[in-house]
């Protein structure tokens, strides 16, 4: 059998990572409130043992300056015995130090639950120099004690000849302390618990719009491309966040409308290629089949098969031209910029016209301010002839064709329009009329319908200009189309406007 590979074990930041953000924030803040009570804690129990032990430090001297209170009854403190301290008060321990130091008596007996003190041995001297100075006194078994001694002074002599020693066990400000401990333990816990469970409780409302953001996400997985996330507090984070993905959310949905437009005009495209492309095609290897099986006998048929070839050839190479144009406008190649003058171009393009179509009558209306704009040449003068070429095909036969030239120099426009008499377009289809591989006829016929590159190309062109194109209706009928271009910077809009 082969061994199964042995799976790495996770790291810390791997199974950090797999924690949720929720039990994160709960955690750290339960983990920085903890760190600050313990600090609390600690901080407060160093500072009220030492002020606890003052204080019993402060008694004792108090209690050594008259000692009567804790002596037997009637002891006289200028001539103290050992039968003065053997039976004192056992709240705490007296005794009498001799004239070496040593503990000469005490009422060790009469105090319980105490193990035996480790009393130094101090001098008279000695207690004379420090009285009411406290120090600490080992037991052998349960808490130190606090002491003080004063000197016993000889009534002859006024020499110290002994001291009285004076102490209290600690076990009070111990227990004190502990009760503290105790208190602080329990309502540091109660802060612990409630601040997680407020922390827990906040979180959870922040992060509501969360779980709204992970359910339109699965929606929105599933196909449904129009839910959207309700923003009720656009101010807050998670607000901006819903705003943002929000907007992320609707280019998406642009961007599949715009895609699925992009497919079906490719498929309108290949669809109108093809059947432009297929008639020639047909048509041209129709004359070779009848030119190879030798049909074509006589030379007046042999010549008739060739101009049609011919011009199905024609055809097909205007067709590869357009989409050639079409494709390097889309490139966005750079525009070689110059001065033109409207009127010209214009006068040229009706007698272009009248010489394609002798039956027309082709009439330039021109600007007396002679407009002068910046633009390509080449790429202008294809404007004007594609919407002339337009205007031939969807107008009658021997109807008028108009060419008007504008200027606006508040908006810094130069405008000519090309104005036919025909059936006029639709308005519901004016503003489809620009799109690529459209058209109102959708009867495929190459004769009337052609194969909507033309106005597109017009389109693109403008647009690559900066200048606007759009279709009016032209009173009493036809269409009218209006290509505004911008004047060259500096050009006057005065002077004599060139015959037509």
């Amino acid at each position: 059998m082969v061994a199964e590979p042995e799976q790495p074990r996770a790291t810390r930041s791997d199974r950090w990572s797999d924690i949720t953000l929720r039990a994160k924030i709960t955690g750290v803040t339960v983990f920085i409130l903890s760190l600050g009570l313990i600090v609390a804690g600690v901080g407060t129990q160093s500072f009220l043992r030492p002020q606890l032990i003052a204080v019993q430090d402060a008694d004792l001297g108090q209690m050594l300056e008259n000692p009567r209170s804790v002596l037997v009854p009637g002891a006289d403190t200028n001539a103290l015995e050992c039968a003065d301290v053997v039976d004192a008060s056992p709240r705490y321990y007296v005794a009498i130090l001799n004239a070496n130091g040593a503990v000469e008596c005490d009422n060790m007996g009469s105090i319980q639950s105490v193990g035996t003190l480790q009393v130094p041995e101090i001098a008279p001297e000695v207690a004379l120099k420090n009285a009411g100075r406290a120090f600490a006194i080992k037991a052998d078994e349960g808490p130190e004690w606090r002491a003080v001694v004063g000197p016993i002074m000889s009534n002859q002599t006024q020499a110290p000849v002994g001291a009285l020693m004076l102490a209290s066990s600690t076990l009070s400000v111990n227990q004190t302390m502990a009760r503290f401990a105790l208190i602080f333990s329990a309502f540091g816990i109660a802060v612990l618990l409630l601040g997680a469970a407020l922390t827990r409780i906040l979180v959870t409302n922040t992060f509501a719009p969360l779980a709204e953001v992970e359910q339109t996400a699965l929606e929105i997985s599933r196909g449904d491309f129009s839910k959207r996330i309700l923003v009720s507090s656009p101010h807050t984070e998670v607000g901006h966040l819903g705003e943002s993905l929000n907007v992320m959310l609707d280019r998406i949905d642009a961007s599949f409308d715009e895609r699925a437009q992009t497919i079906n005009k490719m498929r309108r495209f290949i669809s109108d290629a093809g059947h432009e492309l297929r008639t020639p095609l047909v048509s041209v290897r129709g004359y070779a089949e009848m030119y190879r099986h030798g049909w074509l006998t006589e030379s007046e048929q042999l010549d008739q098969a060739m101009q049609r070839i011919e011009k199905e050839a024609i055809r097909m190479g205007s067709l590869v031209d357009d989409l050639l144009a079409l494709a390097r406008l889309d490139e966005r190649r750079p525009l070689e910029l110059a001065p033109l003058q409207l009127n010209q171009i214009a006068a040229d393009t009706a007698f272009d016209t009248r010489a394609q179509a002798p039956d027309r009558e082709v009439t330039v209306i021109d600007d007396t301010s002679a407009p002068i704009v910046t633009g390509d040449e080449h790429k202008v003068r294809q404007v004007m002839t594609n919407l002339i070429g337009n205007a031939l095909r969807y107008s009658p036969d021997g109807s008028p064709i108009e060419i008007r030239v504008e200027s606006d120099a508040e908006r810094k426009i130069g405008a000519f329009e090309v104005i036919d008499h025909g059936e006029g377009i639709p308005e519901q289809v004016r503003n489809k009329i620009f799109d690529r591989f459209w058209r109102a006829d959708t009867s495929r016929n190459r004769e009337t319908g052609g194969s909507g590159r033309g106005l597109s190309i017009v389109y693109s062109i403008v647009q690559a200009h900066g200048g606007t194109v759009c279709a009016l209706e032209t009173p009493g009928g036809g269409a009218t189309f209006r290509v505004e271009l911008p004047l060259e910077a500096g050009a006057a809009v005065t002077g004599a406007a060139p015959t037509a």
